[in-house]
C-alpha cells in the first residue's frame, strides 16, 4: 500500500466519523419531533380534584396538589380588613426525557403604542396665523354619592377565603367543606357588605376537579354576619351579574338549564333584590311570546 492510499485511508477515517456522529444526531432529533408531545402541566390552577380522585390518591400515597396563597385584598386600610384567596395548585407533572431535545419556537411579545387622544387637545389661531395646540379642559361631572358599589378583586379559582379584621381581632376561613370559587367581588349595599363569587361543589362533567368547566351556583357571603347564601332560581344556571347603581337590586343573566341543544345560547335576564331575597324575570312570559311571534309569523 503507497503512502497515498495510507493518507487517504486515514483522511476517510477522520471526516467520516464526524459526519456518521452528526448523522445519528439528526436522526435523533428527527425522531423527538416526530414522537407524541407531552405537555406538562406546570403548576396549573385547576381547581380542587374531586373527593373520588383524592380518595384514588390516598389510597396510592399520591399528592398532587399544594396549597398557595399569592393574593391579598384591601377591603378596609383603617380596620386592617382584607381578604386572601386560598389556591389548590396541580403539581407539575415530570418532562419526557425526548421533551428536554425538542426545538422550541421563538416568540415575541406584541408591542402596543399608545396614542394621544385627539379629543384632550383643540386647535387655535395666534396672532400670527400659526396653530396652536391647547389641552381642553374636561367638564367634570357632578359626582353622587353611590350607596352601592361592586368591586372586582379576583377572577382565578379559589378553594377558600380567609378573611381578617385586625381592629376588631377576627381571623376566619369562609369555606368549610371541599369547593372550588371563581370570579370574586366585593359588594356594598348601604351598610351591608358581601363578598359575591361563582362556585360548585360538585364535580358535574367528571373531569376530576371542581372549576368553572362544572356547573356553578352564586354565592354572597355576609361579612359581618359571617354567613354563606347560595341565590338560586329553580331551573336557572346564573352565568353573569351586574349592580344597579344607588338600589340593591342586582341583574343576573341566566340560561335554563333544560333547554335543548338547538337553544345552546338562549340567555334571559332577572332582577335580585338583595334586601328581600326576592328575584323576577325581568320580561314577562306575554312579551316574550310577542318577541317570538315577530319573528316567526
Amino acid at each position: 500500500m503507497t503512502k497515498l492510499q495510507k493518507y487517504n485511508r486515514i483522511a476517510f477515517a477522520v471526516i467520516s466519523v464526524p459526519v456518521f456522529l452528526l448523522a445519528c444526531l439528526a436522526v435523533f432529533f428527527m425522531i423527538c419531533e416526530l414522537l407524541p408531545k407531552s405537555y406538562p402541566e406546570y403548576d396549573e390552577n385547576k381547581g380542587v380534584i374531586s373527593k373520588a380522585e383524592a380518595e384514588k390518591s390516598a389510597r396510592k400515597k399520591e399528592y398532587n396538589q399544594y396549597i398557595s396563597y399569592n393574593s391579598l385584598f384591601v377591603l378596609n386600610h383603617e380596620q386592617q380588613e382584607f381578604v386572601v384567596p386560598v389556591i389548590a395548585r396541580t403539581m407539575e407533572k415530570p418532562e419526557r426525557w425526548t421533551e428536554k431535545f425538542r426545538f422550541s419556537e421563538a416568540t415575541v411579545d406584541e408591542i402596543v403604542f399608545d396614542e394621544a387622544d385627539p379629543a384632550t387637545l383643540s386647535v387655535t389661531m395666534s396672532d400670527d396665523g400659526s396653530t396652536q395646540r391647547e389641552p381642553v379642559k374636561p367638564i367634570r361631572p357632578k359626582r353622587i354619592k353611590d350607596t352601592t358599589t361592586l368591586k372586582r378583586l379576583y377572577t382565578e379559582q379559589f378553594v377558600n377565603l380567609v378573611y381578617e379584621n385586625g381592629a376588631n381581632k377576627i381571623h376566619r376561613s369562609v369555606i368549610n367543606e371541599r369547593f372550588t370559587g371563581w370570579n370574586l367581588n366585593y359588594i356594598r349595599n348601604g351598610k351591608k357588605r358581601y363578598l359575591a363569587f361563582f362556585g360548585t361543589k360538585v364535580d358535574s362533567n367528571n373531569d376530576g376537579y371542581l372549576n368553572s368547566d362544572d356547573q356553578g351556583d352564586f354565592y354572597l357571603y355576609d361579612i359581618d354576619l359571617d354567613s354563606v347564601k347560595i341565590v338560586k332560581i329553580p331551573d336557572m344556571e346564573i352565568e353573569n351579574y351586574f349592580l344597579m347603581k344607588n338600589n340593591p337590586i342586582l341583574i343576573f343573566e341566566v340560561k335554563d338549564k333544560n333547554r335543548p341543544m338547538s337553544h345552546k345560547n338562549e340567555s334571559f335576564v332577572y332582577r335580585y333584590n338583595l334586601n328581600t331575597s326576592i328575584f323576577e324575570d325581568i320580561i314577562p312570559e306575554d312579551e316574550k311570546k310577542l318577541h317570538l311571534k315577530l319573528i316567526v309569523k
